[in-house]
């Protein structure tokens, strides 16, 4: 792959701790200033726009370098790795730019979040009808309870005939209900049906908010498929919390606070085109395009050492959190299935050797 050894754009100043905060310094001298900071900030504004075309060129150069087409997911991974290379500010600038950029997944996901709402919100109002109807049966059968006792009375028939007529209109209500009950039911089941429909086909996990399992796998199956036709390397990353803190933490709710944790590091962390999952039983996973062995062990040291960084206070208890890697290669040869065994082969290699991160034995071989 081609580099760059372009010199740092002169935003750089920004970030200089001499230049900090001189609005003060200023504050008298008049509309000039404000003239000033206009044209400094079109001065930025040109620079950065600059910059995204010189970023462009560089990343159309390195595809072709690397004998691959300039398709809409590849340059968006060249661009955002020779993005991680500018100045922090000017970095930042263009990420915040991106980022206003609306992504169908988005979408699908605060889509997903209102389908489930909306089906909490209907089991709800099934359970607030369903105690309606009981307490209504409850009256009804207290009323009898009351009238069978005023029939026992000596000259109560006319009040006895307006308890009959009383709960004569009790049951028509009661009756009523039953049929509304019973259609409310149907409509729910066709609701749930619906719902569990769409569940089988959603991608996004909501406890953890990245991709669940089964589109995770999907993903994969068609990065197979894509490596099979234009030869290029993407490597998986399975990781999870190191033993030492499953044995030690016996609370569920702290391990969820932890992996939870997990989570977030990694989408705080983590490039646009790295695919991101919860593989359940505590176990993430990681997809690096255009990543090799090399690559991904590199990867996996940096998102070792940022999370030892992060503490998580619980109980007085300030826990580090320590994560074990397995690292495997994506093979077109092989079945999704099998490419994620290898790697949480390797992970339970690391967990049981206590090491920070291993390579499945027939990718490092190479």
């Amino acid at each position: 792959m081609s580099t760059s050894n372009e010199k740092k754009d002169a935003l750089d100043f920004i970030s200089n701790p001499y230049f900090g905060d001189i609005s003060s310094d200023i504050a008298d001298m008049g509309n000039s200033s404000i003239d000033e900071d206009e044209e400094q900030g079109e001065a930025i504004e040109e620079q950065v726009l600059e910059r995204v075309e010189k970023i462009a060129e560089s990343t159309v150069q390195e595809l072709s370098d690397d004998f691959l087409p300039p398709l809409p997911m590849n340059y968006q991974i060249y661009f955002e790795r020779l993005l991680e290379k500018e100045d922090a500010i000017l970095k930042q600038k263009i990420q915040t730019l991106m980022n206003l950029q609306s992504l169908s997944q988005d979408r699908v996901i605060l889509f997903e979040k209102s389908v489930k709402e909306g089906l909490a919100s209907i089991k709800r109002i099934l359970e607030l009808v369903s105690e309606l109807y009981r307490d209504l049966h409850k009256t009804h059968n207290i009323s009898e309870k009351y009238a069978k006792e005023l029939a026992g009375i000596d000259n109560k028939l006319v009040f006895n005939n307006t308890i009959k007529f009383f709960l004569k209109d009790l049951d028509d209500i009661k009756n009523k209900s039953g049929l509304q009950i019973d259609e409310l039911k149907e409509i729910y089941q066709r609701a749930v049906h619906i719902v569990n429909d769409i569940n089988e086909n959603t991608i996004y996990d909501s406890k953890f908010e990245v991709y669940n399992k089964r589109y995770f796998f999907s993903l994969i199956d068609k990065e197979r498929e894509l490596i099979e036709e234009m030869k290029y390397d993407t490597t998986i990353l399975t990781l999870t919390l190191t033993k030492n803190i499953i044995d030690s933490i016996k609370d569920k709710a702290l391990i969820l606070v932890l992996l939870k944790s997990i989570a977030k590091l990694l989408l705080k962390t983590s490039r646009r085109s790295d695919i991101l999952a919860y593989l359940g039983n505590g176990i993430f996973a990681m997809g690096l395009k255009y990543s090799d062995i090399t690559s991904a062990k590199k990867a996996a040291e940096r998102l070792i050492d940022t999370a030892k960084e992060t503490n998580v206070f619980s109980d007085g208890k300030d826990i580090q959190l320590t994560l074990a890697v397995g690292i495997a290669k994506v093979r077109p040869q092989k079945s999704v299935e099998n490419i994620i065994q290898c790697s949480l082969t390797a992970l339970k290699g690391a967990l049981e050797e206590n090491i920070n991160f291993k390579v499945y034995t027939q990718d490092e071989a190479e």
